[in-house]
């Protein structure tokens, strides 16, 4: 720390320094008077300085006639400027050309070389701590001390340092009060009751000091610990903590006193949770608050083999077992032991029987004389499991595990030695026209039995996708299929090649192609590595079956019809339509068609696509003769037919 030197007077400043000129009027001279600008001011604008007993703040610049002699001077080496700066300038030397002179005054001489002069001043400025007031110096009652780079200041103050300084508060509260903490400011940094300050501009500091009151905290029995402000205490202990401040109050629980005798947490005496806050009312008398604990004893838990799961008050604990816990002494506690359930390194184990002959999940109660005895030890026992795993060649398959259904993967755990019966379903759909087929267990069996050895182990049902063919025509039931291999329902192997060839009917004639096979051709080959769909499309063509004229009476003994007789010609596309005579009157077109017999025109009865019923004349001559339908739009048909003398129909 610096001290004043000297405080300037103000009264005694020239009427040109208080009010802050910066320029100094020359008389103006003649051009053929050769004179120098010259410049003077200080480092730190506002500081004093003079110029041939002249006094100014700010820069001036001065003719000056070269050669001539002039006097600058710093009168006050120390300068406290007005205002609230809390600074304080201190006059270190002259420097002009580069060069530093510590003359003062400075007797110069006016030269072109050199333009200007500054003085040089070095700057402090107030550390202010603001925290107490003291009325009398010889009795100053404060609150606490704070130690400035190690010196102790009582009450607040001005402490001036250089620019740049690093200085270090320390707040130390004195009897009767506590430390409440430092106001956050620019270039602070604090750390609990330590606040680093970085002098750069007159700075305040404000430490805080509060009334303490008197807290006194207890435990049934003497001697344990508590958490005040989450810090272990033993009890009894009387701490001071600020009116109206905020603390944390909380139990050790469990521990061990310095007998070694195990205790727990059982109530605080105002009835707060175990963990709480408490509020420092704003009164001198002491309080006292106080945590009660009550005996315990230790309880191991683990499993065997070490490192399985153990579920203690519905949660599980450490896997890396044994758990330890200290327990009240007659509590009662759950323990659940998973029936199954896997360790770190994968292997399998199954719940066998607890140390106490609990079932899985039971209650625990802590014996009363727990303590004496050292503690309990509760260990769940596990047998080991094989993992068994179903898998399949499809996704997702359900099979049934000793009548169990389960989805592939499947994995089930039994004791090694156990027998395991799986099926696998015979097909499983895949869509409306794929399927894949069961190949079978092992040795062909259906009811498959698996001996589960000591080591995990897998079997495996595979598939195979069998994919459907589906043929047709159009119009439907226009042609024969022949297909070759066969299949009974139409499915096939997804690496079957399939070849196909297609008969029209009578009546119909092959187009070409629709779906999986195209062209012309009436045959083709399919793979079946997807589901197939084919179609032949037809174009319908007259056709008279073989025997198709007869008598429309019904069968005749002779082969053939009689002329003058109704006759009946059955065969495929021989009209464009149905239709029948009326009126009496019988047409030779009827249904878009017309017949002949020869070369003979035959009155028509009834028409349609597959049955014409027309009227022989009586003048055919007996032999063969030529049946000929001509349907509209449609090539003729024909066919030979036998007229006979007489054709009567066979009775009955």
């Amino acid at each position: 720390m610096r001290a004043v030197l000297k405080k300037l007077d103000w009264t005694n400043l020239p009427i040109v320094a208080a009010f802050g000129l910066s320029v100094a009027f020359a008389p103006v001279f003649r051009a053929q008077d050769q004179g120098t600008i010259t410049k003077v001011y200080p480092s730190v604008d506002g500081a004093y300085f003079q110029v041939d007993g002249a006094t100014y703040q700010h820069a001036v610049s001065n003719v000056w006639p070269i050669g001539s002699k002039h006097t600058l001077a710093v009168p006050d080496i120390a300068q406290v400027p007005g205002g609230a700066q809390k600074a304080i300038y201190g006059f270190d030397h002259w420097e002009f050309g580069g060069n530093a002179v510590n003359f003062n005054p400075l007797m110069v001489t006016a030269s072109p070389s050199i333009s200007e002069y500054k003085a040089v001043f070095g700057v402090q400025y107030a550390l202010s701590l603001v925290f107490f007031t003291c009325p009398d110096s010889g009795n100053c009652p404060s609150p606490g001390t704070i130690l400035v780079n190690g010196t102790p200041v009582k009450s607040s103050q001005d402490i001036y340092f250089s620019i740049g300084s690093k200085v270090v508060l320390m707040a130390i509260p004195n009897d009767g009060y506590v430390f409440a903490g430092w106001q956050p400011a620019r270039n602070q940094s604090i750390s609990g009751f330590v606040d680093s300050v970085t002098i750069d501009a007159p700075t305040s500091v404000y430490p805080t000091f509060q009334v303490a009151r008197k807290i006194n905290i207890a435990t049934v029995p003497d001697g344990l610990q508590v958490l005040a402000d989450r810090t272990p205490v033993y009890a009894p202990i009387t701490l001071d903590w600020g009116w109206t401040s905020v603390h944390t109050v909380g139990p050790v629980s469990p521990q061990q006193d310095r007998l070694n005798k195990y205790w727990i947490f059982k109530s605080w005496d105002d009835g707060s949770a175990a963990n709480h806050t408490y509020a420092v009312g704003s009164v001198m008398t002491p309080d006292t608050i106080t945590a009660t604990y009550v005996p315990a004893a230790p309880v191991t838990i683990l499993t065997q083999p070490l490192g399985l799961k153990i579920k203690v008050d519905g949660v599980f604990g450490n896997i890396l077992n044994p758990n330890y816990y200290t327990w009240g002494l007659n509590e009662t506690h759950h323990l659940e032991a998973p029936q199954q359930q896997t360790d770190a390194k994968g292997r399998a184990w199954q719940f066998a029987s607890w140390s106490d002959g609990g079932d899985a999940a039971h209650d625990y109660t802590v014996p009363p004389d727990g303590d004496v005895q050292g503690g309990a030890r509760l260990v769940a026992t596990y047998t080991s499991l094989t993992k068994l795993t179903v898998e399949s060649s499809l996704a997702n398959v359900t099979v049934t595990v000793d009548g169990a259904s389960c989805a592939t993967p499947c994995d089930v755990m039994r004791p090694a030695g156990a027998r395991v019966k799986v099926n696998a379903p015979a097909s499983v759909a895949l869509g409306a026209n794929s399927r894949a087929d069961f190949d079978g267990w092992p040795g062909g069996a259906i009811d498959f039995v698996v001996t589960v050895g000591a080591d995990d182990q897998k079997v495996r049902a595979n598939y195979h996708v069998m994919n459907r063919l589906i043929a047709s025509t159009d119009p439907p039931n226009g042609a024969v299929f022949n297909v070759a291999p066969i299949s009974g329902d139409g499915f096939y192997d997804v690496n079957t090649a399939v070849s196909v060839s297609l008969a029209a009917q009578p009546g119909y004639k092959f187009r070409r192609w629709d779906g999986d096979l195209s062209g012309t051709i009436p045959s083709g080959t399919l793979a079946m590595s997807a589901p197939r769909s084919i179609r032949g499309l037809l174009d319908p063509i007259p056709y008279i079956a073989p025997t198709g004229v007869v008598n429309a009476a019904g069968v005749t003994p002779k082969t053939g019809v009689a002329p003058g007789s109704m006759i009946s010609i059955f065969g495929a596309n021989l009209a464009s339509t149905s239709d029948a005579a009326s009126g009496g009157i019988l047409p030779q077109t009827l249904g878009g068609a017309v017949a002949h017999a020869g070369d003979r025109l035959l009155p028509l009865i009834y028409a349609s696509p597959t049955q014409i019923n027309a009227q022989l004349p009586d003048d055919v001559p007996e032999g063969q003769t030529w049946m000929i339908v001509s349907p509209q739009g449609q090539a003729d048909v024909r066919a030979q037919f036998t007229v006979v003398r007489n054709a009567r129909v066979c009775s009955r």
